[in-house]
């Protein structure tokens, strides 16, 4: 399947919705920008960047998801070569190539900024718009004692949709979220607050069904 019918686009934004969090920014630190496949995180990395929220870029991603057509081995250096190109001087970004997920992005960064001798309180974390809640129900986990918001790349869900990731993918990946993040909070790895919706796990599970199944529970790892 590539294309998906009004009704499963309905349902991909509901789940989409529920799954970013809208988070006012704040000044930070540190931008913590992690990897992936969609390189909208440099450019929300910039736009933040830009407007002078944080002096300090933080980009965390190994070689599991690096952008389709990159000439790069590691998400981390895909995205950091956007972020240079667009004036950002390199002596103002810290590369951490070898997270594979949410956890180790947090893990791995803590270690990069201890051997460089910084230790930071705010951190603006940078991500998928669709991976924004079980970010920051990581967050909680991992760096109980730092002060981390969230925010994403600021974006439609049909311009999502209408961009250079397949549609397919996506509504994969958003679908692949909301199970994981149900399966998290009942595992108690994660504590996401109030628990998923039963609806919105129905809908989820219903996508994939239909045939969004890229992320299903041992199809790959996506790791907290």
């Amino acid at each position: 399947m590539t294309d998906a019918t009004l009704a499963q686009m309905a349902l991909a934004e509901d789940l989409w919705d529920y799954l970013r969090l809208g988070q006012a920014v704040q000044q930070a630190d540190c931008l913590l920008v992690f990897g992936g496949h969609d390189l909208g995180v440099a450019h929300r990395a910039i736009e933040l960047y830009q407007h002078d929220v944080a002096s300090v870029i933080l980009i965390s991603g190994g070689a599991a998801h690096v952008p389709a057509g990159s000439k790069f081995e590691t998400e981390a250096e895909a995205i950091a070569d956007l972020i240079f190109q667009s004036g950002v001087p390199e002596h103002n970004m810290l590369l951490e190539r070898i997270a594979s997920n949410t956890s180790e992005n947090f893990w791995l960064s803590a270690e990069l900024l201890r051997d460089n001798g910084l230790d930071f309180e705010r951190f603006l974390v940078v991500q998928k718009p669709y991976s924004e809640r079980r970010t920051l129900a990581t967050a909680r986990r991992r760096w109980p004692s730092k002060n981390v918001r969230v925010t994403s790349e600021v974006i439609e869900f049909d311009k999502y949709c209408a961009g250079d990731i397949p549609v397919q993918k996506i509504l994969s990946m958003i679908a692949g979220e909301v199970i994981r993040l149900d399966n998290y909070a009942r595992s108690g790895l994660l504590d996401i607050g109030e628990p998923v919706p039963a609806s919105l796990i129905a809908d989820a599970h219903r996508l994939q069904e239909d045939g969004f199944n890229g992320r299903v529970i041992g199809s790959g790892h996506m790791g907290t």
